[in-house]
C-alpha cells in the first residue's frame, strides 16, 4: 500500500489575529481551515476562490484608482496586498477615539478614494519579509502531493491494487492543487498590523455614504461599503451558530468584540466569473472520483452498496447543490439582502413616546407600517423569523430565507451522511486487503538500472 504520508502537509493560510489574541488562539484558527480541509475539501476550496476573486477585484480597483491619479505617487498594490488587507492587516484609527476595527481591501480602497486616509506606504517586499512561509515550503508541499499522484497512477498502471483511502486522498490532493493556486500569493503566519489613521470621525463617514446611517452596526461602522452576502459564507454562519447553541465543541472561534478586532479565517468571500469556471470542473472531478471505486473490493456486500450510494449521492450533491447554491449566489439571497434592507429604517427604529407618536406615525410611509396580522399568523412569522436568523447580535446578513434554507439543510445532511460513511469505510476496509495492495510499484519498469 502507498505511503500517504506525502501528502500529510496540507498548507492553510488563516487571517491575522487580533491584538489581543494569544498563541493558542492562532492555533485554533488554524486547526479550524485545517479541519475544513479534512472533513469538506471542496469547502476549503471555495473559500480559496471566494478570497482569490476578492484579491483579485481589488486590485483591478486600485489600477484604476492609479489611471485616475497619475501623479499621486501611490506605491502599486498587489495580490499580496489584497489578501494582506483581507485578513486584517490594515487597522483603521480615528484621531482622538480610541476605538480602531481592520479594514478589508474594499473598505480600504473606498476610504481611499474619497481621501479619508492616505495610501498605506506598503510594499510587496515589507509583506514578503513579513510572510512567515517562504515559497520553499509552498513548493515542497505541492511537489509531495504530485509525488502521490504519480505513484498512485503508476500503481493502477501495473495492476496493483489503490485502496479506497488512497483514492480518497487522491481526491484531497486535487482540491488541495487549485487551493495552493489560489493562495499563491496569500500571506502566512502574519501577525503583525499596520495602523492606518483618519482624521474625519467615522460617525461623519457614516452620515455622508451610509444609506442609514442611524442604523445599528453589526461588525464594524463600515459594513455598509461592503455587503459581500455569499452562500456559503451565511449557511456556514448559520450552521455554526447552530453548534455553538447546543454547546457542541467547534475550532471556529466567536466573534464578540464590537466592532469587531479581526477579519474571521472561513468569511466566504463571493466568487467572479473566473472563479466559478475554475470550480466546476474540479468540483465535478472530486464529486465523481469516488464512483471510480464502484467495483473495488470490499469485506462485505453490504459495505459495498453503502459505498456505491455513498459515492452515487457525493456526485449528486455536486450537481444539485452547485446549481442551487450558484442561483441563490446570483440572484436569490442579494434580491433578499435588498428586500431586508427595506425593512431595517422600521424594525430598527426606537419605539416613539406617546406624545410623538401620532407626529411618527403621520410622516412613516405606509410601506413601514406593518401588516395587521391575527394571532396565529403572528406566532408562525414569529417562528420563521427566529429560524431565518439565529444570530446573536440578529445581524441583517445572517438571515437565509427559509426557502433556501429548508432544502439546503436537507441535502447538506444528507451529505454528511454519505460523508461521514466514505472517511470511515476508507480505514475499516483496511482489514480486508488484496495482496497486491502490500506491493510497491516496480520503479525498475520506469528508470533502468535503478
Amino acid at each position: 500500500m502507498a505511503d500517504n504520508s506525502t501528502v500529510s502537509t496540507r498548507p492553510v493560510f488563516p487571517n491575522i489575529p487580533a491584538r489581543t489574541d494569544q498563541w493558542y488562539h492562532r492555533l485554533r484558527d488554524r486547526l479550524h481551515l485545517a479541519s475544513i480541509g479534512v472533513l469538506g475539501p471542496e469547502f476549503l476550496l471555495m473559500l480559496a476562490l471566494g478570497q482569490w476573486s476578492s484579491a483579485r477585484a481589488s486590485v483591478k480597483k486600485f489600477e484604476q484608482l492609479a489611471r485616475d491619479f497619475p501623479n499621486s505617487n501611490r506605491p502599486s498594490w498587489t495580490l499580496a496586498h489584497a489578501f494582506y488587507a483581507d485578513m486584517g492587516g490594515f487597522i483603521l484609527e480615528e484621531e482622538g477615539n480610541a476605538t480602531f476595527f481592520p479594514v478589508n481591501a474594499e473598505q480600504l480602497y473606498f476610504l481611499i478614494a474619497n481621501n479619508y486616509i492616505k495610501h498605506p506606504p506598503l510594499t510587496e517586499e515589507e509583506i514578503n519579509d513579513r510572510n512567515k512561509s517562504d515559497s520553499f515550503s509552498r513548493v515542497l508541499a505541492v511537489s509531495q502531493a504530485l509525488w502521490f499522484l504519480v505513484n498512485s497512477a503508476l500503481r493502477v498502471a501495473q495492476g496493483l491494487f489503490l485502496t479506497t483511502l488512497e483514492l480518497t486522498t487522491i481526491s484531497y490532493v486535487v482540491v488541495f492543487l487549485v487551493t495552493s493556486f489560489c493562495w499563491r500569493a496569500k500571506p502566512s503566519g502574519i501577525t503583525g498590523t499596520m495602523p492606518v489613521k483618519t482624521e474625519t470621525p467615522i460617525e461623519t463617514i457614516r452620515a455622508e455614504h451610509c444609506l442609514f446611517p442611524d442604523q445599528r452596526w453589526h461588525g464594524t461602522p463600515l459594513d455598509f461599503v461592503h455587503a459581500d452576502i455569499s452562500f456559503c459564507g451565511v449557511h456556514w454562519r448559520y450552521y455554526t451558530q447552530i453548534l455553538r447553541n447546543i454547546h457542541l465543541p467547534v475550532f471556529s472561534r466567536p466573534m464578540t468584540a464590537q466592532p469587531q478586532n479581526r477579519i474571521i479565517s472561513d468569511n466566504f468571500p463571493v466568487t467572479d466569473l473566473r472563479a466559478d469556471c475554475i470550480a466546476t470542473p474540479v468540483l465535478l472531478l472530486f464529486g465523481s472520483m469516488f464512483l471510480i471505486a464502484w467495483d473495488f473490493h470490499y469485506p462485505t456486500r453490504a459495505e459495498r452498496l453503502l459505498w456505491r450510494i455513498a459515492s452515487a449521492y457525493n456526485l449528486l450533491f455536486t450537481v444539485v447543490g452547485g446549481l442551487h447554491a450558484g442561483y441563490c449566489d446570483k440572484i436569490l439571497l442579494p434580491r433578499a439582502y435588498v428586500e431586508r434592507r427595506q425593512r431595517i429604517p422600521w424594525i430598527a427604529s426606537p419605539s416613539p413616546s406617546p406624545s410623538s407618536r401620532g407626529s411618527q406615525m403621520e410622516s412613516c410611509p405606509s410601506s413601514c407600517s406593518p401588516p395587521l396580522k391575527s394571532s396565529s399568523q403572528g406566532f408562525w412569522t414569529r417562528l420563521a423569523g427566529r429560524l431565518r436568523n439565529i444570530d446573536p447580535t440578529h445581524d441583517p446578513k445572517a438571515e437565509l430565507p427559509l426557502r433556501v434554507l429548508v432544502p439546503t439543510s436537507v441535502i447538506c445532511a444528507l451529505y454528511c451522511v454519505g460523508r461521514a460513511y466514505i472517511l470511515v469505510e476508507d480505514f475499516i476496509a483496511l482489514r480486508s486487503l488484496p495482496a497486491s495492495a502490500f506491493q510497491t510499484v516496480s520503479w525498475e519498469d520506469y528508470v533502468p538500472h535503478l
